[in-house]
């Protein structure tokens, strides 16, 4: 089965993203930190003063270089994507996917009502976080990977008419054939029908 250049790279870039914005909150705590020992006039604690003020400006520069290298790689893994989709498609369609693709992991979610379900539910949301919904102009893809568990791959299999229906009311422009099982995926088509 043929993953688009979307599905493949969703989740890198979703860590990718999110790895920046952690080293972009750590590098202005250590402008804060900087801020406050410039700011402290002690005579006594001068010199070591300057001393933590080298090294956290050490590790601010740091944190700076691996941000800008994080950054200019997640572009690098995105630029394509954007580049096909102005091309053969369009840009809104990969915003859709994107937006579409975080409402349903969040409506397939589960929360536990006992403590002896609990871990069998964190599974089972583990599971359902690998749904990649990837929509074009004439199709729409649905795509999840089916744990090897036997309890969570159930609780899955009771879910697909709830899945297929809440896609289908969230992209109301395509007729979506039932979902099937390819390989250990589940997955469901749609065309475009207006």
């Amino acid at each position: 089965m043929k993953k688009s250049y979307f599905m493949r790279t969703f989740r890198l870039n979703v860590y990718l993203l999110l790895t920046s914005v952690l080293i972009l909150i750590a590098n202005s705590g250590l402008k804060l930190i900087t801020m406050f020992l410039k700011g402290q006039e002690n005579g006594t604690m001068d010199q070591y003063n300057q001393f933590l003020n080298k090294y956290v400006l050490i590790i601010q520069h740091g944190l700076q270089q691996v941000l800008i290298v994080s950054i200019l790689i997640t572009l690098a893994i995105i630029l394509p994507e954007v580049l096909a989709r102005l091309l053969k498609d369009s840009v809104i369609n990969l915003a859709k996917s994107i937006w579409i693709t975080v409402r349903i992991r969040k409506f397939l979610q589960m929360r536990p009502t006992h403590e002896a379900e609990e871990k069998l539910i964190l599974r089972y949301n583990k599971a359902i976080s690998k749904v990649i919904i990837d929509v074009h102009n004439n199709s729409v893809v649905f795509l999840l990977k089916i744990p090897n568990e036997f309890g969570i791959h159930g609780m899955i299999s009771d879910n697909k008419d709830v899945m297929r229906d809440e896609i289908s009311h969230r992209l109301t422009d395509y007729s979506f054939s039932n979902i099937e099982r390819v390989k250990s995926y589940l997955r469901l088509e749609g065309t475009r029908i207006r």
